[in-house]
């Protein structure tokens, strides 16, 4: 591995270099400053909403706040699946019909634990030459070594998992609007907020190759009103089209998949249905 480390670039062949030698890369001004501030004036009223509904999910010790489904709590951040820089990065490390596998947020606050060191594809249970997963974080703060800026042990995406030492790791810094691109392979994990006044807002885009079960259950779990009303790129990358013949109802088609009102059932010889509540008909 190279002594330089990744800085932040707007440098696409720079950028993948990084990704390739040290699994992580760091994009600068990947958000535009009207979406920058779009986002981070949604996350915050959703975050102070959970809270006030008695809602909220906390951890790093009580202290960071997280936030779930985010595809659900807003068109801007339903926007970022679709951004530019998504389909760049996230084809070129998962092959072009890559699925959006999550969406959420981490608020790390001063007096947050670290959180302990791992990979994104932990489950898969062995090592593979390609990754499986990968992840964006998209910087709405300034990332630094003080405010719980994600830690990452570089390189580590070209060897099998092994346990590391905090001190193996380094802080992924860059400005408000960044984009942290990581190999799902790459050990990290969220740093400690030690900064004693800051928050650091963070966007985390999750994504899978298409034959990965997805991290939310977006066929349950996403707003009814979405499935009929959302662009199809956007239900397409949430997992809402059949593909090489998985996540299809009946017969394979290329189109979108839908919910099926009536679902095709138990059918008598003639077409008719069958209604398996029935009696049976008496022994003659």
């Amino acid at each position: 591995m190279g002594s330089k480390l990744p800085q932040p670039t707007q440098d696409r062949g720079e950028a993948l270099r990084d990704l390739a030698e040290h699994g992580y890369c760091v994009i600068a001004n990947a958000l535009a400053p009207a979406q920058l501030a779009e986002l981070r004036e949604r996350l915050l009223e959703q975050a102070a909403g959970e809270d006030a509904a008695g809602r909220g999910f906390h951890d790093g010790g009580g202290v960071n706040q997280r936030l779930w489904m985010l595809v659900n709590k807003g068109k801007a951040f339903r926007d970022l699946v679709l951004h530019p820089l998504v389909s760049e990065f996230m084809t070129e490390l998962l092959g072009p019909d890559y699925l959006l596998s999550s969406l959420t947020a981490n608020i790390a606050r001063p007096g947050s634990v670290p959180m302990g060191l791992h990979t994104d594809q932990g489950y898969v249970g062995f090592w593979t030459p390609k990754p499986v997963v990968a992840n964006i974080a998209w910087m709405l703060d300034e990332f630094t070594e003080e405010n719980g800026g994600t830690r990452l042990v570089p390189g580590s995406h070209l060897e099998p998992y092994r346990p590391y030492d905090p001190s193996e790791t380094i802080g992924a810094c860059g400005p408000a609007g960044g984009a942290l691109i990581f190999d799902g392979r790459c050990v990290h994990g969220t740093g400690e907020n030690r900064s004693g006044d800051s928050q650091r807002h963070a966007l985390l885009s999750y994504f899978c190759r298409p034959f990965v079960r997805q991290q939310e259950n977006f066929f349950l779990g996403l707003d009814p009103a979405l499935r009929t009303g959302e662009r199809p790129e956007f239900l397409e990358r949430v997992g809402y089209r059949v593909w090489a013949g998985l996540g299809r109802i009946e017969a394979p088609h290329p189109g979108l998949v839908a919910l099926q009102d009536e679902p095709l059932g138990p059918l008598r010889a003639d077409g008719a249905p069958l209604d398996e509540r029935a009696p049976a008909a008496a022994l003659s």
